[in-house]
């Protein structure tokens, strides 16, 4: 976590994530991530899984863009665009081309594996949480970042629903008091929209927006993120 990578979150800066596909690769140029800290590839949304191809992206957005790269691959039951029968497969072709690693949490056995596969510093492990139907009570969120960084998270990133404004608030205090434990937080939905600017002023580390096609409930676009913190004087 002393990388430079986070010299910015360290002064107080937003690091801004954004979502592409492999499609948005091959078609965007470099001005569309002038506002971008770093690249999540999310490989279930790609319109070819074939190895090679996966690899292939990974490189070209890396030599394209100069960006850090986070690669993602999530099931159906995780928010996933496609069902896919081999992520370990996939994992495998881009774990030595990314910083970081994203892996949800209830998917213990293939978190527990690409554990083992990273050797060394890099990539860091994201031990992701999503819950698309409410946002759980503190004794469970923390019992929840215990758990991951038991497992050998480097991040924890939790994503869970805002039915209500409270709920909203109840993640973002969740947060300011464990800040310093390395997380991701953000509401989703219309209820949790606000945390997408404001959970990192609370302590998360990164926050995402999508370029084109957005990849969770509520996610703001990059060039909305980009007026927002410029509009609040905080990038």
């Amino acid at each position: 976590m002393e990388s430079d990578l986070f010299s910015q979150f360290k002064a107080g800066v937003p690091l801004v994530a954004g979502v592409l596909t492999d499609k948005d690769v091959s078609t965007l140029d470099g001005s569309s991530l002038d506002a971008v800290d770093i690249i999540e590839l999310r490989v279930d949304m790609f319109d070819v899984l074939l190895p090679d191809h996966v690899d292939a992206v990974f490189t070209t957005t890396r030599h394209r863009f100069g960006k850090p790269l986070i690669g993602t691959i999530r099931d159906i039951s995780e928010g996933g665009q496609q069902k896919i029968d081999d992520r370990l497969s996939l994992y495998r072709t881009i774990v030595p081309l990314s910083d970081f690693i994203d892996v949800e949490l209830q998917a213990t056995s293939l978190f527990l594996e690409l554990s083992r596969l990273i050797t060394g510093t890099r990539p860091l492990l994201i031990g992701s949480y999503h819950n698309f139907q409410s946002t759980p009570d503190d004794t469970f969120l923390d019992d929840l970042v215990s758990r991951g960084k038991d497992l050998g998270a480097d991040i924890v990133k939790i994503a869970t629903m805002a039915n209500t404004r409270e709920d909203m608030v109840k993640l973002l205090l969740f947060t300011l008091r464990n800040r310093h434990k390395g997380l991701i937080t953000m509401s989703m939905g219309d209820q949790g929209l606000p945390t997408r600017v404001m959970s990192p002023l609370f302590g998360s580390l990164i926050t995402y927006g999508y370029i084109n096609v957005s990849s969770a409930p509520g996610q703001l676009s990059i060039a909305e993120l980009r007026q927002i913190f410029n509009i609040l004087k905080i990038r």
